[in-house]
């Protein structure tokens, strides 16, 4: 076959620019050399929206069905669908054809395998080593096509305790497949004070009160809190608040390094019941351990009563620290990374540090100041897709938050 960009193989799955890297050839063998390694009877295929994902699809698909699988179609579908699927028609693993949030001109592939009753997000890494194996033998499998909108809408009513018919009271933007999913779930009643957004494959989810986005740390020990959750596993970038919260409860917990392959393979190493990502990625256990905004959105409603107000009351008690959003700081390489981090590291060489994850300062007991009040935290990290470096920081003072980011910042340069 013709020459294969390296670099479309990410930390989590591949991606690239469509058709120049992911293209007929690439499609064909992921799909063969994925279900080869499976040992494939039964394999999944889905595919998001975006031009050219349908036609990656078919290319999939032919690229299973030369090694004996029988593959089941399941159309235009989001990742958490396709996922589900992935558990609910007894298959060993499949892809999801998808770039995710990125644009238009991108195109890539998502796979899980499944270990049980519970699915492995099978990482860029293993993938490139799988699409680089010897070709097995040619055989000729079988393909159906088929939805599976209306039981997977029923397993989250199922998992959310949802009565059927009762009002969605929340404004909606969110891929036509996770709709028709939302549809089945009850009549959506548009509220002007809360709403959700997901993202072009239906994995993340946001929510706005009053125009306001409200913090996925926050929706996310909302939930853990009013629902009795444990244990749960979140990224490392949540506030002090969820640990302080957490801690005083009891609640058992554990901090994960950012990623869906990182968190889901946590969620099965600790047996958690629910999951967080700041970024709006939350894993249930009843999925798999994997996301479902329609269960993360029937969540919020349950516990809030469908009420705008009464969640905003919920939520007020979280509104304690000031944490900025992740800011995305333009890098040339790994090699000036490495540098930038051991410059903070001589920077702020009497706070707590940790490299789980990139590098993460604690100053947050005042560890430079005889203020404690003056404490703050921040993590920086390479993006794991593009030449960036993440920081997010948090302070105990909100008015101190934006000296501290320019504070940061500046040392970076």
């Amino acid at each position: 076959m013709g020459s294969v960009q390296p670099g479309i193989f990410r930390a989590y799955d591949v991606r690239g620019k469509y058709p120049e890297e992911i293209n007929e050839q690439v499609a064909r063998r992921l799909g063969a050399h994925l279900a080869a390694y499976l040992r494939a009877d039964t394999f999944i295929v889905g595919h998001d929206a975006r031009p050219g994902s349908d036609a990656l699809a078919t290319d999939v698909i032919e690229g299973a069905m030369g090694t004996g699988a029988h593959v089941r179609d399941i159309g235009e579908v989001s990742t958490p669908q396709f996922q589900w699927a992935t558990r609910a028609r007894d298959a060993v693993g499949g892809i999801m054809v998808t770039a995710s949030h990125l644009p238009e001109s991108q195109n890539g592939f998502k796979a899980v395998a499944r270990r049980g009753d519970v699915l492995e997000v099978i990482g860029g890494d293993q993938l490139r080593q799988i699409f680089d194996s010897q070709e097995g033998e040619m055989q000729r499998g079988t393909v159906t096509r088929e939805s599976v909108f209306a039981d997977y809408a029923a397993a989250v009513a199922y998992a959310a305790a949802w009565k059927g018919g009762t009002e969605l009271r929340i404004s909606i933007d969110a891929p036509a497949a996770v709709q028709r999913v939302l549809e089945r779930l009850g009549p959506i009643a548009p509220d002007a004070s809360l709403a959700a957004r997901c993202d072009a494959d239906g994995d993340r989810i946001a929510f706005f009160l009053h125009g306001i986005e409200v913090p996925a740390d926050h929706i996310f020990l909302l939930l853990t809190e009013r629902m009795n959750l444990a244990p749960v596993v979140f990224d490392l970038r949540f506030s002090k608040l969820v640990h302080e919260r957490l801690d005083h409860a009891n609640v058992r917990y554990a901090v994960s390094r950012v990623g869906r392959l990182y968190l889901s393979l946590a969620m099965r190493q600790r047996g958690a019941a629910f999951g967080g990502e700041i970024s709006g990625h939350y894993y249930w256990s009843a999925m798999g351990g994997m996301e479902s905004p329609e269960l993360t959105l029937l969540q919020v409603l349950n516990v809030c009563g469908g009420d705008a107000h009464r969640l905003d009351e919920l939520l007020r008690p979280y509104d304690r620290y000031a944490k900025s959003p992740e800011i995305s700081l333009p890098i040339r390489d790994r090699k000036q990374a490495s540098a930038v981090m051991a410059q903070l590291e001589r920077r702020y060489a009497g706070c707590r540090m940790d490299k789980q994850d990139g590098l993460t300062v604690d100053c947050w007991d005042g560890h430079l100041s005889t203020r404690p009040e003056d404490g703050f935290w921040f993590n920086i990290r390479p993006s794991n897709t593009e030449p960036l470096l993440r920081l997010i920081v948090e302070s105990k003072e909100k008015d101190l938050l934006q000296q501290r980011v320019a504070e940061v910042c500046g040392i970076i340069g």
